[in-house]
């Protein structure tokens, strides 16, 4: 399968040089590694190529089997009075006809640099202000209206810095309408003490809340981050919806307290947390979470009484992420609190999480969550193995569109036969490292499955490499995965 590929060009607007993405100068940077430049230039169609790309190669002088005629044009907002964007079409200059393909149009660097330099002195505009303002500075004139629009659009960096240029900006940069989706994920190295209390006053109507890494104890205290971690929550309790916590190390249980007091909270995320040090008491008088959906706390160390008490709390949650948990402990005491308490739930990810009585018959209990969509149980193979779970699945969750059953080695084929054969909404099914499933499976899911989208079988001995080709070709519709 041809592999697509894109390129992204910078024009040096100083040398008037063309830059390929390896060989760009000091100042202009690769987007993917959100870098930014003066001009950027980035195809708006997609192209095959005959050979792979290599980056200390030219992009024009590959050979390609399409080309495109259309670019987008970017402009670095720190250099314009506003933001501008341009489509437009290079010249047609030279078409020649191959064999089997369509006309093509050889992209030529001179026409670029042309064009794209014509487009710059018709479009930037000069920094020199009219004469009719007299040197002043036509922001001062920008009705109060106008600035709340374009802060609106603005990012938590840029409007900080705005907050910096008059006492005008800095009133209209303040106000806690823009404040209400903050994430710190990408500044948790400059969250201290001093910086943290500073935000926590603009946070009073925050509604979605990410301070992923936000608790490094080199940068501020365990005591002021709970603390002050506490004081948001209590001002932002009625509108806050979405929350992330994770890698923060731990948790009070003053601050888990108070996450249950957020009648509105819809998403908690706790990932790589000790939970562990959570008093059963401080869960059980907890107050209920009726519109919380979402609870991740993958990586954590909550302990299985500890995660039952929460579930008892949220009887609306859809999606329950317990990835790579060690200390739950017996599984069948969650299933039959979800079964119970959470029986609208949606989606179950537990890879490489340890149970102590992982057996069949408990997973038969996923039966009778009728509304199930996606099940994630890599690495959760039962002991003694049985397939009868399967069965109970496959009849009753007629919803299901992805299944994962990675490291299963006694899952077989005729194990899968009932949820192929039954379960039509199917799009997903990932099969990683099962060592007895064969061709079989493959064509029975491609052949039954009408939404079928994507297969994955990593590392599956007994699946050969002409064999998924094969598939490939009669189903292109589904991409299969395999690596030996």
């Amino acid at each position: 399968m041809t592999q697509m590929s894109s390129f992204q060009e910078s024009i040096d607007s100083k040398t008037g040089s063309i830059y390929n993405a390896p060989h760009f100068p000091k100042y202009v940077v690769n987007s993917h590694s959100m870098w930014q430049s003066n001009v950027l230039v980035r195809p708006l169609g997609t192209f095959h190529e005959q050979k792979p790309y290599k980056y200390q190669e030219n992009p024009f002088n590959a050979e390609y089997l399409f080309t495109f005629n259309t670019i987008r044009i970017e402009f670095n907002k720190n250099f314009l009075m506003h933001s501008r964007a341009i489509e437009t079409l290079i010249p047609r200059c030279q078409l020649m006809a191959m064999p089997n393909f369509p006309l093509v149009l050889p992209l030529d660097d001179k026409i670029l640099y042309e064009g794209v330099q014509a487009l710059i002195r018709n479009v930037v505009p000069k920094r020199e202000l009219e004469t009719n303002w007299n040197g002043k500075n036509f922001t001062e004139y920008l009705p109060i209206e106008i600035l709340y629009n374009i802060f609106d659009h603005l990012d938590l960096r840029s409007l900080s810095r705005c907050a910096q240029v008059n006492k005008r900006w800095n009133s209209v940069a303040s106000d806690l309408h823009f404040y209400q989706e903050v994430d710190l994920k990408m500044f948790w190295d400059k969250i201290n003490g001093k910086n943290l209390r500073k935000l926590k006053n603009k946070l009073q109507i925050v509604k979605k809340l990410d301070m992923t890494w936000c608790n490094d104890s080199t940068l501020i205290r365990r005591n002021e981050y709970f603390n002050t971690l506490i004081s948001i929550l209590e001002a932002a309790k009625d509108t806050l919806t979405h929350l992330c916590l994770n890698y923060t190390n731990r948790i009070s249980e003053e601050a888990f307290e108070q996450i249950f007091e957020c009648p509105n909270l819809e998403e908690l995320r706790l990932q790589n947390i000790r939970l562990n040090k959570l008093h059963n008491s401080c869960l059980e008088y907890c107050k209920e979470l009726t519109s919380l959906k979402t609870l991740d706390v993958s990586l954590s160390t909550i302990e299985g009484s500890g995660l039952i008490e929460i579930l008892k709390k949220t009887p609306n949650l859809e999606h329950l992420l317990m990835n790579d948990c060690y200390q739950l402990g017996y599984f069948n005491p969650i299933i039959t609190t979800v079964v119970k308490y959470n029986p609208k739930l949606k989606s179950w990810a537990s890879t490489l999480t340890f149970f102590l009585d992982d057996n069949s018959q408990a997973y038969e209990k996923f039966g009778k969550l009728i509304y199930l969509e996606c099940l994630d149980m890599t690495g959760c193979e039962p002991q003694p193995y049985g397939s009868s779970w399967l069965k109970c699945i496959a009849v009753n969750c007629k919803k299901l569109r992805r299944l994962e059953l990675g490291r299963w080695k006694y899952l077989g084929d005729e194990d899968l036969m009932p949820v192929l054969t039954q379960c039509k909404e199917l799009s997903h099914l990932y099969l990683p490292y099962t060592s007895r499933i064969t061709y079989w499976t493959l064509s029975l899911a491609c052949k039954n499955l009408p939404n079928l989208r994507h297969i994955c079988v990593y590392s599956c001995k007994k699946i050969s490499k002409k064999v998924i080709e094969e598939l490939a070709e009669s189903y292109k519709h589904v991409n299969i995965y395999q690596i030996k």
